[in-house]
């Protein structure tokens, strides 16, 4: 794919990378509006924004338009060469943006991720690790990526990482301390394809929960209401099987 200038938002941005589909859709304004709309309520020039599973860079991308300063974190190795292709055409933008290759994990060492159709498809996950199509990836903590921030940091964070946020939530404690605002993909689908009983799908998703409470939870999807309270959350995200993916805004009260 050769270089083009693509509209996301607000803003234009240039990519490089091997999505033309992907960019196609979001020049149509049919990717994520929610997102965008929710990032430019959050994102200002004096905020620090940590992209978990920045995969090509959109949301990265995006933010660095204004933020002071972006972290992309990314483990999918096609994935990276296609972020780092995309910012070699925004140097503009590229100064601003960090990026970490490595999967953010509760501890430190190597885990095991994989990808259903190909690495770069934007799906890659730890909770996929079984895939024929897999690779060992360099972890880093959340406590390793709040050494990286600066006490007096504002921070916003957004989490996709297809079904990894179960595992990771209850580990995230070092950077849900210090942010603001957390914009999440939950991916129960992936979770059940992966749990197979009922009972520890239920745990794994209280757990992660459990770690937004002192935040007001805002669905970004036309499906659920607005504001809606953390414990009716944990109640419909541990016993609904068939809950659809969706998107939430996590906020200091």
């Amino acid at each position: 794919m050769t270089s083009q200038t693509v509209r996301i938002g607000r803003r234009a941005v240039r990519v490089a990378d091997d999505q033309p589909t992907f960019w196609d859709r979001v020049a149509a304004g049919r990717w994520e509006p929610a997102t965008l709309a929710a990032l430019d309520r959050l994102i200002e020039p004096g905020v620090t924004f940590l992209d978990l599973g920045a995969w090509v860079g959109p949301t990265a991308l995006y933010a660095a338009g204004v933020t002071r300063r972006v972290i992309a974190v990314e483990a999918d190795p096609a994935a990276l060469d296609q972020l780092h292709r995309n910012l070699a055409v925004n140097q503009d933008l590229a100064g601003r943006i960090e990026v970490v290759p490595r999967a953010v994990h509760a501890l430190e060492g190597t885990v095991t991720m994989g990808a259903r159709r190909k690495p770069g498809d934007s799906m890659s996950s730890v909770l996929l690790s079984a895939a024929e199509r897999s690779w060992e990836a360099a972890t880093i903590t959340p406590g390793g990526l709040a050494a990286m921030i600066a006490g007096d940091e504002r921070l916003i964070i957004k989490i996709d990482i297809e079904g990894a946020e179960y595992q990771l939530l209850p580990s995230l404690r070092p950077l849900l301390d210090h942010a603001e605002a957390v914009l999440i993909s939950f991916h129960p689908a992936i979770l059940a394809e992966a749990v197979v009983e009922p009972t520890e799908r239920a745990r794994r998703t209280r757990a992660a929960l459990a770690a937004f409470a002192g935040f007001r939870a805002q669905a970004l999807n036309a499906t659920s209401a607005r504001g809606a309270s953390l414990a009716p959350l944990l109640v419909r995200w541990g016993l609904r099987r068939d809950l659809p993916g969706e998107d939430w805004l996590f906020t200091r009260r």
